[in-house]
């Protein structure tokens, strides 16, 4: 049912949280929040899930290629005009054991990390335990992991294409490889559109979702840096580890990423703003779930796969948006390696699940 009295406070008490935030001299954590919002009602509205896509859904991996595109050229001339460049983390071995491991966990937590997010927004049980598991994976990840990863940066590498090429030729040549993947992956027959669609009420369609991925993307990353949300929830997980006694100021994660109070992490008030923004969607849309139709081991099952995820973004350094999405967009070599381990380990986890619900396992 749709409760639209529900939604308009909640987009009031978003709003005020916004204003209260800037009033307390934190801008960037105002409009970051503002940013997460946007993503959280363009993800839950289009389903855009690159899980799903990785798992074979063209409609869904052609929006993701469509979004890039737009993404590609945006953040291009962000960096020709000055105003933010990309990081320049090294890559290697580690981004594609790191992507692979993360990808093959996705089909147990039942999405990737903002498909994960986007979904506990909207209410579903499976995507509580799978956050949770997030959480408790990316402080074991940020703690033990990390000690593996941090050595293999020191022999990464270090090539930029921008850098090596230009931006231009660096965008042409992003541009080209989008192109081809666009064209390969020729659209499957389906069912049309209905001819009155309501953007409220109605899913979008998943290319307007990748198009509106992709201008508050640049709009980010002109203002502030590339869309990534694991950092604050490996800070956030750590910080609560902190208060409870475990002396993390001293990990060599600690010492490279650093330590902030969650509510003073700009990074976190995204991942606040996206929850809120699926959660208001799905409410407007009358889709909010109330957290049922969980059984044990389900719930296990999602747990499970968060935690493998939330730990090996610290093997790649990156999730699927940080090390997939933002790192191509912003014309990075690595990204497109982390998508290649990220469709290896998908389709590894999907026939692994398939196989234990086959059993009687799942």
């Amino acid at each position: 049912m749709r409760d639209p009295w529900n939604a308009l406070f909640l987009l009031a008490l978003s709003v005020g949280t916004a204003a209260f935030t800037w009033r307390q001299g934190l801008p960037q954590a105002a409009v970051l929040f503002l940013l997460g919002l946007g993503y959280g009602w363009v993800f839950q509205r289009s389903r855009l899930c690159f899980a799903s896509a990785f798992y074979g859904k063209r409609e869904l991996f052609r929006a993701i290629l469509l979004g890039l595109t737009v993404a590609s050229v945006g953040s291009a001339v962000v960096v020709a005009l000055g105003w933010n460049r990309p990081p320049r983390l090294p890559f290697g071995l580690h981004t594609l054991v790191g992507s692979f491991v993360f990808g093959m966990a996705m089909p147990f937590a039942g999405g990737c990390m903002t498909g994960t997010l986007f979904r506990l927004g909207s209410g579903q049980a499976k995507s509580l335990a799978a956050f949770l598991g997030i959480l408790a994976g990316n402080g074991i990840g940020a703690a033990w992991a990390w000690r593996l990863t941090e050595p293999l940066l020191e022999v990464g590498f270090r090539f930029h294409v921008a850098d090596f090429f230009g931006v231009w030729p660096a965008l042409a040549l992003n541009l080209a490889v989008l192109g081809f993947l666009y064209w390969r992956l020729r659209p499957e027959p389906g069912p049309r559109a209905p001819g009155h669609w309501h953007p409220l009420r109605d899913p979008w369609p998943a290319w307007l979702g990748g198009v509106a991925l992709a201008v508050l993307f640049v709009a980010q990353f002109a203002y502030h840096s590339a869309l990534g949300v694991q950092l604050p929830l490996a800070r956030s997980a750590l910080w609560a580890a902190q208060a409870l006694g475990a002396p993390v100021a001293d990990l060599p994660w600690t010492q490279f990423w650093g330590l902030r109070v969650p509510a003073l992490d700009p990074g976190l008030h995204l991942d606040v703003g996206l929850i809120t923004g699926a959660v208001l969607g799905a409410v407007v849309a009358g889709e909010f779930a109330h957290f049922r139709h969980g059984n044990v081991r389900e719930l296990l099952a999602g747990f499970a796969g968060g935690l493998l995820m939330g730990v090996a973004v610290w093997v790649a350094v990156g999730c699927n948006v940080s090390g997939f999405w933002s790192a191509v967009a912003t014309l990075r070599f690595e990204g497109w390696l982390y998508a290649l381990g990220l469709y290896a380990g998908a389709r590894v986890g999907l026939r692994a699940v398939e196989a234990l619900v086959a059993r009687g396992v799942l």
